[in-house]
């Protein structure tokens, strides 16, 4: 067996454990090749000769899996995200086991399940549309700037850097969004417009409860214009009812759609995965890149019992 390994060594508290992994997953035969992306490697030079291996392991932080996989994107080599960085949402989304062991014996098996990503696409400051994958979720506004003042503390303390960046934005921005899809224009006000792939982030909480990554749709949520205070019925609806199929979410608007094409005013600033984008044109749409990733699962996930 031939197995890539894409590493980004600056991932998070669990970065060294992928050298575990390797042990565990190598046996005589074999050929496991191991590159770092950083500043030295970018994802699209690590990943150019990937159709040559039998499995990829995308290894680090949401940010650092969203750039691998979008590279991988239509390969359809086996992939196995291992979880290196901070939240390691996307992984919970996959529902694999985390142990190492588990995790190695996954990847030999290989058995996969075809899933979705999203893609982002905006106008860069030359004029020329720009794009990204997503695997989680994109949008720009409240969440946006949780992750722009998270980001110098993240890797130090973790996703407690989450927490505090939302205690420190008690009034988030209010923004008008215009919101074309299927042929309808919703005009809405909210603090933030959130465009899922996925939707469990932590403590199992379910954002956006009828989001499946392989229905082939986006799911889209609007936050009503309310201060963090004022969000508590739906931060209790979220503790009480994690799935969300019982209370649902209060304040949300939600609606689903394979493309959507988003203008926010003012700008609020945009976010894939939690990495921030550097533009504030306040214009942004969304598709889905339908079963595009052959991701590769075990017993425990979700993935491996659906039809």
């Amino acid at each position: 067996m031939r197995c890539l390994i894409i590493h980004n060594l600056r991932s998070g508290p669990r970065s060294d454990e992928i050298f575990a992994f390797a042990h565990a997953l190598a046996q005589a035969g074999d050929e496991v090749v191991m590159r770092f992306i950083g500043d030295g490697m970018e994802p699209d030079e690590a990943t150019c000769d990937v159709r040559t291996f039998d499995r990829v392991v995308a290894s680090g932080g949401d940010g650092t899996v969203a750039n691998v996989l979008d590279c991988l994107r239509d390969t359809h080599v086996p992939a196995l995200v291992f979880p290196s960085g901070t939240a390691n949402l996307f992984f919970n989304n996959i529902g694999n086991s985390p142990e190492i062991a588990a995790l190695a014996a996954a990847c030999r098996a290989g058995r996969t399940a075809p899933v979705d990503m999203g893609e982002l696409f905006w106008l860069g400051d030359d004029g020329r549309t720009e794009r990204h994958g997503f695997t989680i979720i994109a949008g720009s506004g409240f969440d946006a700037t949780i992750m722009e003042k998270a980001a110098p503390a993240k890797r130090d303390i973790g996703e407690i850097a989450y927490f505090l960046s939302a205690l420190s934005t008690l009034e988030p921005e209010v923004a008008h969004f215009s919101i074309e899809h299927d042929g309808v224009t919703e005009e809405l006000d909210g603090i933030s417009c959130m465009v899922g792939n996925t939707a469990v982030i932590q403590n199992g909480i379910n954002l956006f409860p009828d989001c499946r990554m392989n229905d082939g749709l986006l799911d889209i949520a609007i936050i009503e214009p309310v201060g963090l205070v004022q969000l508590l019925p739906t931060a209790l609806a979220a503790v009480i009812d994690p799935a969300g199929k019982g209370l649902g979410r209060p304040q949300f608007t939600m609606f689903q759609a394979r493309e959507v094409l988003v203008r926010c005013t003012p700008s609020l600033g945009m976010q894939f995965d939690g990495e921030l984008v550097d533009n504030h044109a306040g214009t942004f749409g969304a598709r889905v890149l339908p079963r595009c990733l052959d991701l590769i699962v075990d017993d425990l996930s979700p993935l491996a019992h659906e039809a």
